[in-house]
């Protein structure tokens, strides 16, 4: 029997069509990757963020500047306030020393009568008088040391409050520097320079695109043939009619069974519960990019 080339071609590719209809892939889904929303952590214009779209960020870079002026002004002030304070103590030793100089010529009255007396050139009464005036004077120095003691007290007191401030405002500064949370890619920038921020308004969107992570479903039968660091192949097309291959690790299954998701499957497979599972895959190329389709198959050739 004779069969014409024509013939022979439509046989072979109708072989090479139930081939690839039989090669299905065991789960579908779409790439995403860890986004992360940078906000303010500080209140004022932004004077400096040079940060645009697309930009390849380091862990810990520089991004930009929030003013701090005004913060800068309340740390002078309470760092002045802090400074009076040995000023006030300063003031206070000065008291001290004028009773303890009258003390000192008292004692030495005291002394000098003493002899007088017992000389019988001075009389009990010039004694007496002076020994009441060392009392008094000591009896003032004891108090206005204890009023010194309270008052310095109470003077130090408030140092460490104040000192709590100048680190609250250094802290409220060094917030004001916008940092790199981690290394990535700049996905949306939210906010120009010039533009007034407050706390918690975004600046921009990132996320570190050397890892993506395909999720897809997988139904309760597939589950049992699923395990998280299981190593699977994930396919994505090459742009040439065909595929390419990545490895990948499962690195969450979920607990719970929902509905099948109705964007990616016929109306009959709604009805089915699935489980969700994420796979990870390396993309130091960068050649997957977030929203792309890709194909699962749980058993790596």
């Amino acid at each position: 029997m004779r069969i014409d080339v024509f013939s022979l071609g439509i046989m072979l590719l109708s072989i090479h069509g139930c081939q690839t209809e039989t090669a299905k892939s065991d789960a579908y889904g779409n790439f995403e990757a860890v986004e992360i929303t940078v906000s303010a952590e500080g209140n004022g214009q932004l004077i400096d963020f040079p940060v645009e779209s697309g930009q390849i960020l380091e862990s810990d870079e520089y991004l930009g500047q929030i003013d701090t002026i005004l913060l800068q002004l309340q740390m002078a002030q309470v760092e002045a306030n802090i400074a009076s304070l040995g000023d006030r103590v300063v003031s206070i030793h000065e008291q001290i020393a004028v009773y303890e100089a009258k003390q000192r010529k008292l004692e030495q009255d005291q002394a000098r009568l003493k002899k007088l007396f017992a000389a019988e050139a001075a009389t009990q009464q010039q004694l007496d008088q002076v020994e009441n005036e060392l009392a008094i004077n000591a009896s003032q120095l004891a108090a206005t040391r204890s009023s010194i003691q309270s008052s310095n007290k109470a003077t130090m007191s408030q140092y460490q409050p104040l000192q709590k401030q100048v680190d609250l405002i250094k802290e409220q500064i060094r917030r004001c520097r916008v940092i790199a949370p981690g290394k990535g890619t700049v996905l949306q920038k939210f906010v120009e320079q010039g533009e007034m921020v407050s706390t918690g308004k975004p600046l921009f969107k990132m996320a570190d695109l050397s890892v993506m992570k395909i999720k897809a479903f997988a139904s309760a039968n597939q589950l049992a043939n699923l395990q998280v660091d299981q190593t699977v192949t994930v396919k994505t097309d090459d742009g040439q009619g065909g595929f390419r291959d990545w490895s990948g690790v499962i690195e969450w299954i979920s607990d719970e069974a929902e509905f099948t998701p109705k964007t990616i499957q016929t109306r009959e497979e709604r009805v089915s519960l699935v489980y969700a599972f994420k796979v990870r895959v390396n993309n130091e190329d960068g050649l997957l990019r977030i929203g792309m389709p890709g194909e699962v198959i749980f058993q790596t050739p």
